[in-house]
């Protein structure tokens, strides 16, 4: 024989009951035949017709037993779109507490990655040198693990109680995500030791005396691991940005090389002398200009990972003198007029020229009378 199952009846509610009538029923029904609770051989099946009627009513939005169908209007209009569904919180009775909240960490945020920058010169850059770090921070709460926020997984959401959803207002009666559950029916609350920022009220300071690597690249970075934000789990870094200073003397090339241009006058190169140029550690190296005006010196570069320095590509430039005292002047005419008188002999383009200057020459004099 077929027996009709009443969900109200089973609940112990009248048929017109609010959702708030269901629920404390359910409650209390619920810690009365919990079988972790109740010995009676009949409880888990008790129970499970309890958690029916339930599901029933919840699923159904509580329509009052015996509630007539509305007659549909004539003729129909354009139905509303319907709203998307929302389902409901899926929290068994079996993760509810009915006695106090346990409250815990809501998640856990990830420490910060603390940013520094060390303006240093290119000599310290290329042989190492010490940097200071130092300033204050604000750790991560160890009581919410830096969420601001904690939960009580077996406590209903006082905003939803518990259900995930709230029944939006106005006609279509359709369901809303609960904002202060995010839909789990779960209770939260501010976090008490940290106002529900995070952080810990009190910053503390810190101060390292950073060892730079020789050869170290403008922008590159230094890491100090575990020495940022500190988590209850985990601790951030420092990361120190290295930024090289422009040098007056020195620069690099496309292939990162260390390049050197000297301006050398004039007459030095012309006449084939040697000239002093510096290097990064502060010596002096002698180059010969006879070789050209582009020289590669290895060994006095910039300092490789494995230590070794590279090349030191030196470029010469000649530079001629703005002014000339009277004594290099006469001196400088001399020379002028012992190059001519030598046709040029050293300088191909300039006895080029003075030859084809006779040649018009000869075309264009006047015939002997």
């Amino acid at each position: 024989m077929h027996v009709s199952f009443d969900p109200h009846d089973e609940l112990g509610v009248p048929g017109h009951a609010s959702q708030r009538e269901i629920r404390d029923a359910y409650r209390r029904l619920a810690a009365q035949w919990h079988p972790d609770r109740n010995t009676s051989p009949s409880a888990a099946e008790r129970m499970a017709r309890i958690n029916r009627a339930y599901r029933h009513l919840c699923d159904t939005g509580h329509a009052p037993r015996g509630a007539a169908e509305p007659e549909p209007e004539s003729p129909p209009g354009p139905q509303p779109q319907a709203a998307p569904e929302v389902p409901r919180a899926n929290r068994s009775w079996w993760n509810r507490d009915w006695s106090r909240a346990r409250w815990e960490p809501d998640g856990s945020a990830l420490p910060k990655t603390l940013k520094h920058e060390a303006l240093i010169r290119l000599e310290d850059a290329a042989f190492g040198c010490r940097h200071r770090v130092k300033g204050t921070i604000a750790d991560l709460c160890t009581t919410c693990h830096g969420v601001g926020r904690l939960v009580s997984r077996r406590s209903d959401c006082r905003m939803c109680r518990g259900e995930g959803r709230l029944k939006m207002a106005g006609a279509g009666g359709g369901w809303q995500p609960c904002a202060a559950c995010h839909g789990d029916g779960s209770e939260r609350k501010a976090c008490d030791d940290c106002d529900g920022g995070g952080q810990v009220r009190a910053p503390r300071g810190y101060n390292f005396d950073v060892h730079i690597p020789a050869g170290v690249r403008d922008g590159q970075t230094v890491v100090l691991r575990g020495q940022g934000q500190r988590g209850p789990n985990q601790a951030g870094n420092i990361d120190l940005a290295i930024r090289v200073k422009p040098h007056p003397l020195f620069s690099f090339d496309a292939q990162r090389r260390l390049c050197c241009e000297v301006p050398v006058d004039i007459f030095s190169m012309l006449g084939g002398g040697s000239v002093e140029i510096p290097n990064l550690d502060g010596s002096m190296t002698s180059i010969d200009l006879s070789r050209g005006a582009t020289q590669v010196i290895e060994g006095q570069g910039y300092p490789k990972r494995d230590g070794r320095r590279g090349p030191l590509v030196v470029t010469t430039r000649g530079v001629t003198p703005e002014g000339f005292s009277s004594a290099q002047t006469k001196l400088l005419r001399q020379l002028a007029d012992d190059l001519r008188r030598s046709g040029h002999a050293h300088s191909p383009e300039l006895a080029a020229w003075q030859r084809q200057v006779e040649a018009c020459r000869r075309h264009t004099d006047p015939p002997a009378a």
